[in-house]
């Protein structure tokens, strides 16, 4: 597999994309400082025995969420985390109200979800972590598969560890030497002295180490002999990833490039047009099927179509070709969109077992590449799948998209029919304790034609229910789901909305069109609704009209 990384760093954020076979593969924004991986000493503000939880003042925006299974200064074993509730003790028997200590924030905050820490402290470099955990063991990295060197790495990391941490021997340093761990350790020991000497320095709350930057994280973590080109824009970081190479990996430097060009960097390899397709919720398969991604609050749901495609000869073959493209568009997805959490996949129902067994071991080896945790469980009869991925900070979409000034974030905002039957019920409403004689009503001109009739029909018993006249205008300066309803004076109204008279000629311009009927058109001139039963149904140029009809909310023209 082809892999580069390209780094844009501009004045207001640094963006880093990794690029997989010349697909967008993952897509990361440091916009402001990330708080996950950052030490601070913390003060527990509260104790929720409720929640077997306390909160932590730490200094930052709200105070973080320390679970006791975290509070805890020695890692639980796997059967207690697998029996949370009941097998830890007490909270108020862990912490005090009051109580300082370190802590690492382990998932950033979520809307309204403060941040998650633990005090169990860990440390990564690019081959090991460093965990202070009195156990003093060495774990490897399940990833790697080699029973032999998975042996081999456990006791160079037994040679190197220090007394009274643990260590875990990441993937990426399959095939790493003696001298490599040696080096890791070494400056991992030299970052714990500094984070027990700041500790004794500041007084709670205070960050006491600051996690590295989102370029070192991404050289740190994907950056080996593997990736083809690691390409940044700015001499700055350019000259400090290569002073990383100089200490750490050497034989990378020529790896690191520094991007010239004139057009923005993202321009130049693409990257903003599948970054585009990664904001939308629809995802197009290979073969013509296509997968429809939501998020909620609680979850993730995937949704997996056929779409158009219909090419196999028989149904569960195309099922079958559809469920394993979307298998593997699926990890890409979550990997560049990058959602955590509670996932369901509602794949297309499959009958024979070894279709859904097929289905069920694609996903899980599309799911190999993903240096996040997963957990996945079997595919059920109804091609239903849960899963779940670890999740650390915001999603993708969450950072570059907010909720629709119109919807408010739901997705779908009221009909023309809805509102319109709202603006009746409200003048209905009034009517026994109005005094008012008129109204003004502006609405959305969707609203106002599913309002008034397509031909002005309804106007009449509009203004019987509301007991008053009704002067209705139409403007695009308008909340789609709003109206404006406001009583007026008669006379006032008339002078002000309806400088209109039988036989007089107006001009309609192409953007007052606001529906084309079979015959005809319906146009909005200044607010008010005009029908041109006879109009051309070409609506680039302005069309002269002369008004053979002029009521309050309506009026009828035929073309000059």
């Amino acid at each position: 597999m082809k892999t580069d990384i390209i780094v844009d760093v501009t004045p207001r954020e640094t963006r880093v994309a990794i690029v997989e076979d010349g697909a967008l593969a993952e897509y990361k924004i440091e916009r402001e400082q990330e708080v996950v991986g950052n030490v601070y000493m913390g003060r527990v503000e509260n104790v929720v025995t409720g929640l077997d939880a306390a909160f932590v003042e730490v200094g930052i925006e709200r105070n973080v969420f320390l679970h006791v299974s975290d509070a805890l200064t020695e890692e639980p074993s796997r059967r207690r985390m697998r029996h949370k509730m009941g097998s830890f003790p007490p909270i108020g028997d862990v912490v005090k109200k009051g109580q300082e200590f370190l802590v690492q924030v382990t998932k950033g905050p979520l809307d309204l979800k403060g941040a998650r820490a633990t005090r169990r402290i860990s440390l990564p470099s690019r081959y090991l972590v460093l965990m202070e955990d009195g156990k003093n063991k060495v774990g490897v990295s399940k990833k790697i598969d080699d029973e032999k060197e998975r042996a081999r790495l456990r006791d160079i990391a037994e040679k190197v560890k220090p007394d009274g941490f643990s260590l875990i021997v990441r993937t990426r340093a399959e095939g790493a030497s003696l001298a490599d761990f040696e080096q890791d350790i070494k400056f991992l020991q030299k970052m714990w002295r500094s984070i027990q000497g700041k500790q004794k320095q500041v007084k709670a709350p205070a960050l006491v180490y600051e996690d590295t930057s989102l370029v070192y994280g991404v050289f740190r973590d994907v950056f080996d002999s593997e990736v083809n080109s690691f390409v940044v824009n700015d001499k700055v970081a350019y000259d400090r990833i290569l002073n990383l190479c100089g200490n750490v990996a050497p034989q990378l430097r020529d790896k690191v490039e520094l991007y010239r060009g004139e057009e923005p960097i993202q321009v130049h390899y693409g990257i903003h047009k599948e970054l585009e397709r990664a904001l939308r919720p629809k995802v197009w398969l290979p073969h013509g099927g296509s997968i429809v991604i939501e998020q909620t609050e609680a979850l993730t749901t995937i949704d997996v179509n056929t779409g158009k495609f219909v090419g196999a000869k028989r149904l569960q073959d195309t099922v079958l070709r559809t469920n394993l493209d979307a298998a593997v568009e699926i990890a890409r997805q979550l990997r560049l969109r990058d959602i955590g959490g509670i996932i369901v996949i509602d794949f297309i129902d499959m009958d024979k077992m070894t279709h859904r067994r097929r289905v069920s071991a694609a996903l899980k080896e599309a799911f190999s590449e993903d240096r996040m945790k997963t957990r996945i469980l079997h595919i059920t009869r109804l091609g239903l799948v849960e899963m779940t991925r670890k999740r650390t900070g915001r999603s993708l979409t969450r950072q570059m998209q907010v909720n629709c000034p119109c919807c408010d974030g739901r997705g779908k905002i009221l009909s023309a029919e809805t509102l319109a039957t709202r603006v009746y019920d409200e003048l209905r409403a009034a009517r026994p304790s109005s005094q008012h004689k008129a109204y003004s009503i502006w609405a959305d001109p969707g609203v106002v034609l599913s309002l008034i009739g397509p031909h002005g029909e309804y106007i009449e018993d509009l203004e019987k229910a509301a007991g008053a006249e009704l002067y209705i205008r139409a403007t695009y300066n308008i909340h789609p789901e709003r109206y404006e309803l406001n009583p007026g004076n008669p006379k006032k109204l008339r002078q002000e909305l309806l400088p209109y008279q039988t036989g007089q000629v107006i001009t309609i311009e192409p953007g007052d069109v606001i529906s084309m009927p079979a015959m005809g058109m319906v146009a909005a001139v200044n607010g008010y609704v005009v029908e041109v039963p006879e109009a051309s149904p070409k609506t680039d140029q302005p069309v002269k009209v002369r008004l053979t009809k002029v009521d309050r909310s309506y009026g009828r023209a035929t073309p000059v």
